[in-house]
């Protein structure tokens, strides 16, 4: 070694070749890029299909449950857009299950529903025996009292009254070149006039009302007529008949509204929790129902499709059968 340093013609050779071979063993260690795997994500659907995103722009499918393939709708190079069906398992009990659920939905829906038109329909008809009640305590026995005590020739009155307000009128004829000689106002619940007769009965005001004056009134005399007649021998049997109808509409929405659940107690809510549990029997089904089915999750085309993915094949739980490559 001190003669190559005292060498220098021999020395500088071997320095080179040192130099070559530290820089091939360099280049083959820190030359080359290094290698990235890239991590693996895998995830479920909202349909069930088992989704591996194997690179930035390739999905691999598969399904969640081993089963015999019932039907491929799609071979390699198809494209295929987002949502579409791409291959199902023989799923008969899975399917026939979903029926029955989605009938026993709609049924206790339609119940529900057929429950609803009836609370209306009674609603209606209730609405009306009330109605026709009030009606008929504020216009039976309606009678025109004089206000100077004068009960002679006094008018009579008719019709039946169809406005909500309760009062009474005030009758005030007076002398006119009419052919009876008078005519008259009223006022109070209405006010208006109009020509005394003594043949044909005359509007009262426009709520169905009529006065049929007769001959012989003094013209300085004055009426009330009460709505309603608080005096009429007929008013208390009315009024514990209106009572009455007031009560059974009462009653019978009340217990139509129980089985609507809108009174809040837990024997109102029968027909609500039949749907609700309906539902979810339902919603339990479809979802096992989509374990049997793999659907696209995005569009893209189709570039790879597992050798054993035909109809009537067996397939193992979450083996990628399907590949879509998205760009």
């Amino acid at each position: 070694m001190k003669s190559l340093f005292h060498t220098p013609k021999l020395l500088i050779p071997l320095v080179a070749v040192i130099a070559i071979v530290a820089g091939v063993f360099a280049f083959r260690s820190v030359g080359k890029a290094p290698t990235v795997t890239l991590p693996v994500q895998t995830q479920v659907d909202t349909f069930g299909t088992v989704i591996t995103n194997s690179t930035d722009n390739s999905v691999d499918l598969a399904f969640p449950k081993a089963g015999r393939v019932a039907t491929v709708s799609v071979k390699v190079g198809d494209h295929v857009t987002a949502g579409q069906t791409l291959a199902v398992l023989d799923a008969g009990d899975a399917l026939g299950a979903v029926t029955q659920a989605k009938g026993a939905l709609e049924l206790a829906e339609a119940q529900y529903a057929s429950t609803d038109v009836q609370y209306g329909n009674a609603k209606k008809q209730q609405d009306v025996l009330v109605q026709n009640a009030l009606r008929t305590l504020r216009s039976s026995g309606l009678q025109a009292t004089s206000t100077t005590q004068d009960d002679s020739h006094t008018p009579v009155i008719s019709g039946t009254y169809t406005c909500s307000a309760e009062g009474s009128y005030n009758i005030h004829p007076y002398a006119s070149g009419a052919n009876s000689g008078f005519s008259f106002t009223y006022d109070g619940l209405e006010k208006g006039g109009g020509i005394v007769t003594f043949s044909t009965p005359q509007p009262l005001g426009t709520c169905g009302l009529f006065i049929q004056f007769t001959q012989g009134f003094a013209g300085a005399t004055s009426w009330t007529v009460e709505i309603p007649n608080t005096k009429s021998a007929s008013y208390v049997t009315n009024k514990n008949n209106y009572d009455l109808a007031v009560t059974t509409r009462e009653q019978v929405l009340s217990q139509f509204a129980a089985n609507l659940g809108q009174n809040g107690s837990s024997a109102a809510n029968t027909a609500k929790a039949a749907i609700d549990s309906a539902r979810g029997v339902y919603q339990a089904a479809l979802g096992a129902y989509k374990n049997n089915v793999i659907v696209a999750p995005t569009a893209g085309t189709v570039s790879f499709i597992d050798a054993d993915l035909k109809a009537g094949q067996s397939v193992t739980q979450n083996k990628t059968v399907i590949s879509i490559t998205t760009k």
